[in-house]
């Protein structure tokens, strides 16, 4: 009784934390290493990270916070610790956790990007989420599994390990499966691509993302879907909605450039460079004539700054601005003709 009212505690202690603003990657460490030590680590945790995720949405709705009387504290990108009232709150909190033991409840929490930012997300079971710019995210967590939405945008995702939790990234009808790794997945439309960079990713196809089973299932009862493929370290894929996934070598310093503000272009058509940049906000670059998106363009360059790219298109090719105000920048033909790449 008393070595399961400690880890109780610890697991308590070790929510909050991981969400607090001053932790450490020697408090990481430490963090793994208490999880790795005791199957009862991993339950406790995810019991009190469940009802971090449940009580914190519930603070954001106005009328809830009237009943519970429920007050947390906001600061930059981690939630500090939330501090209940006497009474209500802690019937309040029971009540919660009546819920979460016996149904596993999961709240949803909803992060975005405005163009040209990057946030980083502190998540409630460890692991951290990276977002790119102009991107949107939901999560629902709950005691069984760590749900991911990725509405649209670009992502970079390391998962804590918890083997009685699996972390499903849902990208439309297909879901990308991780226990413990490091992976980022980028959706623009109807297309997605997913890049590991450590561990094992399974990929499903075909499922449902509001009850996470196959679109095919007529029953609860239903088998449980089988992984389609596998991806490996240094492997990307590219889910379409129309063409078969293909797994290929990765450029993993490529793709993950815009984590470090930057972009590598190699040997790019200018047209998918430019609508590429242009989601870093800052004026938009148009090309006036179609025809100079057969223009291919190599080289590094710093997110957000527009001009650079401009810059180096007109010095190397015919090419001049026709246009800038401040937030358009039209490129078009120095010549007459169709424009050809000089490489």
């Amino acid at each position: 009784m008393i070595n399961a009212e400690r880890i109780e505690g610890e697991a308590a202690a070790w929510v909050v934390r991981l969400h607090s603003d001053q932790r450490t990657q020697a408090d990481r460490e430490a963090f793994n290493a208490w999880l790795d030590a005791d199957a009862a680590h991993v339950e406790a945790f995810s019991a009190h990270a469940a009802i971090w995720d449940t009580v914190a949405a519930w603070g954001d709705d106005r009328k809830a916070r009237e009943v519970l009387q429920f007050s947390p504290l906001w600061s930059g990108f981690g939630r500090r610790l939330a501090q209940w009232s006497v009474g209500v709150g802690g019937l309040a909190a029971a009540a919660v956790l009546a819920l979460v033991l016996a149904g596993g409840l999961g709240s949803a929490q909803h992060y975005s990007t405005v163009p040209g930012e990057l946030r980083t997300i502190s998540l409630s079971d460890g692991s951290t989420l990276l977002m790119n710019t102009d991107s949107k995210v939901s999560t629902r967590f709950t005691r069984g599994e760590r749900r991911v939405f990725m509405e649209h945008g670009q992502a970079y995702f390391r998962v804590a390990k918890d083997t009685a939790r699996p972390f499903r990234v849902f990208v439309g009808h297909d879901e990308v499966r991780a226990v413990g790794t490091a992976f980022e997945v980028r959706r623009l439309g109807d297309r997605a691509e997913v890049v590991l960079e450590e561990g094992r990713l399974a990929i499903f196809h075909g499922i449902d993302p509001s009850g996470g089973k196959p679109l095919s299932a007529r029953s609860a009862t239903a088998p449980a879907p089988r992984p389609a493929l596998y991806l490996s370290p240094g492997q990307s894929l590219d889910l379409d909605v129309v063409a078969a996934p293909v797994v290929e070598a990765a450029n993993v310093i490529q793709s993950s450039a815009w984590r470090y503000g930057r972009v590598v272009l190699d040997d790019a058509r200018l047209d998918e460079a430019v609508a590429d940049l242009n989601r870093y906000g800052g004026p938009q670059i148009v090309l006036a004539d179609s025809r100079l998106g057969d223009i291919r363009i190599s080289g590094v360059f710093h997110t957000g700054r527009p001009y650079d790219v401009v810059s180096e298109v007109v010095s190397t090719f015919p090419v001049v601005v026709i246009k800038d105000d401040g937030k358009q920048i039209v490129l078009g033909a120095a010549v007459r003709g169709v424009v050809k790449s000089s490489r």
